[in-house]
C-alpha cells in the first residue's frame, strides 16, 4: 500500500500525520483505508507525484517548495499539426497561438505534418519563427510516400517526452490556452486519472495509452476513434467546455 511516509509535505502532530500540506491527499487517498491505530501516515491508492523526501530542497520554505513541484510536474504536450488546409494561413494561425500562449515554452513539443511538394519552401521560416518564440522542440515531417505507419512513427518519435500526444487539423479553431490550461490543472493540480481530454474537435491522448496500444491499429485516427468510443460516460475523460 502507498502511503506519504517520508513525505515532506505530511503535517505531522503527536506522531501522526493530520494532514497534507500539498492538500494532494483527497485526489490520492485509498478508497478503503486500514483504520488501525498504527497507522502513521495516509494510505493512498497509487503513487502520489507529490511525494517528496524530508530532506528534499531543506533549505525552501513550505511555499517555495510546492512552487518547485508544481513546476515539476506542469504536463509535456506533444501535438502533430497536420499541414491539411488549402488556406496556409491556417497553419500560420495556429502557430500564433502557440507563440502566444501562457503555459511553459519547453513543455510543448511540435511537429508538422506536411507533403514536402506543398510546403517544403515555407516550412523552414515557420520553425525559425517558432524556435525564436522560444518552442524549440519543433520540427516536420514530410509525407513522401503514402505509408501511415511509417510516418506516424517518425512523428511519435520526435515526441517521446510527451505526457500527451494531440494530433490537431491546421483548420482546427481549438482554444490552446484553454486547453493546456486545464490539462495542467486537471493532470498536475487535481491528479486526475484521465486518458482523454477533448476540446472541441481535438483529443489530448495519454502517452500511455499510445504506447502500449498503437501498435493494434498502425493508424493513429484509427485508435482515436476506437478510444474515444470507449471513453463516453467514463471517469477517464474530461470535456473542456
Amino acid at each position: 500500500m502507498f502511503s506519504c511516509n517520508k513525505c515532506c509535505f505530511a503535517e505531522m502532530k503527536d506522531g501522526n500525520q493530520i494532514s497534507c500540506f500539498a492538500d494532494k491527499y483527497k485526489y490520492v487517498k485509498a478508497q478503503n483505508p486500514n483504520q488501525k491505530n498504527d497507522k502513521v501516515f495516509f494510505e493512498l491508492d497509487r503513487v502520489c507525484l507529490y511525494k517528496r523526501s524530508k530532506e528534499w530542497e531543506s533549505s525552501k520554505s513550505l511555499e517555495e517548495k510546492l512552487k518547485e513541484v508544481e513546476s515539476q510536474l506542469v504536463p509535456n504536450i506533444g501535438f502533430c499539426i497536420d499541414d491539411d488546409s488549402d488556406n496556409p494561413d491556417d497553419l500560420v494561425n495556429l502557430l500564433e497561438q502557440f507563440i502566444k500562449i501562457d503555459y511553459p515554452k519547453n513543455r510543448i513539443f511540435i511537429t508538422i505534418y506536411s507533403n514536402f511538394n506543398k510546403a517544403g519552401a515555407r516550412i523552414p521560416k515557420l520553425l525559425s519563427n517558432l524556435r525564436a518564440n522560444l518552442i524549440t522542440n519543433c520540427c516536420c515531417v514530410f509525407k513522401v510516400e503514402d505509408n501511415t505507419f511509417e510516418n506516424e512513427t517518425s512523428i511519435f518519435q520526435k515526441m517521446l517526452d510527451s505526457t500527451l500526444f494531440a494530433r490537431v487539423s491546421s483548420k482546427s479553431k481549438v482554444d490552446l490556452q484553454k486547453s493546456l490550461s486545464t490539462i495542467n490543472k486537471k493532470l498536475n493540480n487535481e491528479l486526475a486519472k484521465l486518458l482523454v481530454i477533448k476540446n472541441e474537435d481535438v483529443l489530448f491522448i495519454s502517452k500511455t495509452y499510445v504506447s502500449k496500444n498503437y501498435l493494434k491499429y498502425k493508424d493513429y485516427n484509427k485508435m482515436q476513434a476506437d478510444l474515444f468510443k470507449k471513453v463516453q460516460g467514463t471517469e477517464f475523460i474530461h470535456n473542456i467546455i
